[in-house]
């Protein structure tokens, strides 16, 4: 059994032995302390991860569809290959994060910080992806845009090959 400290007081008690490939869908994880842990497959879709703190967590191949994601600290996280396609990750700040390959049609991204993070190979067909600080993030050739979205009007840089 894992317990998921929370902030506000409500933790989570989950009965598995790791957080990889655990199946949290649904969970209210609202302010959820998960700085630095490997939540590598897991199933998160529909998750309330409001205010959560996820710094340096390892999401890889995680499922967070339709998961709620506002004002979330997810500086240097990784995304890897991650699904949030219909996420809502408004005002989080995802700083430097890694969404190499990760789907991110259909999410919320309005005011969220992606200063710095990458996204080689990522679906960014966001809603609301022109109110997102993307300064310095960086893309290849195969990153999908909204229609009409220019990267560079916004600060991302645009590499012929991912480093």
């Amino acid at each position: 059994m894992i317990i998921i400290r929370c902030e506000t007081g409500d933790d989570v008690m989950v009965e598995t032995e790791t957080l990889v490939g655990a199946t949290l869908h649904g969970l209210n994880l609202h302010r959820a302390l998960l700085e630095g842990k490997d939540i590598r497959q897991a199933d998160l879709s529909g998750a309330d991860l409001r205010s959560a703190w996820l710094d340096g967590a390892i999401l890889d191949e995680a499922n967070l569809t339709q998961a709620k994601l506002p004002a979330c600290s997810a500086t240097r996280a990784r995304f890897v290959g991650a699904d949030l396609s219909g996420a809502f990750m408004r005002s989080g700040g995802f700083d430097g994060a890694d969404f190499t390959r990760a789907k991110l049609q259909g999410a919320d991204v309005g005011r969220a910080r992606f200063t710095g993070a990458v996204f080689d190979g990522a679906d960014l067909r966001a809603n609301d992806l022109a109110e997102a600080n993307l300064k310095g993030a960086r893309v290849d050739h195969s990153t999908k845009w909204p229609d009409g979205f220019v990267p560079q009007a916004h600060g991302v840089i645009v590499r012929d090959r991912p480093e």
